[in-house]
């Protein structure tokens, strides 16, 4: 198991993954970062050796209202879309310049596989009212996903919207991190 925090939420990935977060990584830190409004996905990831994830994690729980605007006029979406076209570019970049190159070969190596290997994940955690079924969470889910997709269509249909009460995201498990005092 790969244990990855990002905020109030830890995601353990299982056995099958090749995971790390990139915002985090040297590469993009040292280099990439410095180019103006550069931004990356949190995690990169491969499942079974075959499937590339771009995976951004979003906790509006407790700022609900400052977010609302970003959900509805699809300002989030085209940020996701920023991020993992971004990301694209630091994979491609770290591959030629890195002195790892095999490192990130696997991931170059996925971008350009056909059929289609790329998903791309937006975990996304809000406030829901307490009288809101699960039903209503999923249709909910179901129309910000399409949002998603739209926006990320030239790279891949493969868009999902996750969260604690709708996880998607084969052989991983979210939690909520105990509260730090």
């Amino acid at each position: 198991m790969t244990p990855i925090d990002e905020g109030a939420l830890s995601f353990e990935f299982g056995e099958k993954w090749q995971v790390f977060k990139l915002d985090d990584h040297s590469y993009y830190r040292k280099g990439f970062e410095k180019l103006d409004g550069t931004k990356a996905v949190d995690f990169l990831g491969i499942l079974n050796k075959k499937a590339l994830y771009f995976i951004e994690v979003k906790d509006f729980r407790g700022h609900r209202i400052e977010n609302k605007d970003r959900l509805i006029t699809g300002e989030l979406a085209t940020e996701i879309a920023q991020k993992v076209r971004d990301s694209i570019a630091c994979i491609i970049g770290a591959f030629q310049t890195e002195n790892n190159p095999e490192l990130w070969n696997v991931y170059a190596r996925l971008l350009g596989a056909k059929p289609n290997s790329v998903r791309v994940v937006l975990w996304l955690e809000t406030d829901s009212p307490i009288s809101c079924l699960r039903m209503r969470q999923k249709v909910q889910a179901s129309v910000k996903a399409k949002v998603f997709k739209q926006k990320l269509k030239w790279l891949t249909s493969r868009v999902l919207v996750c969260s604690l009460g709708a996880n998607g995201i084969p052989d991983v498990e979210v939690c909520k991190r105990p509260s730090e005092k």
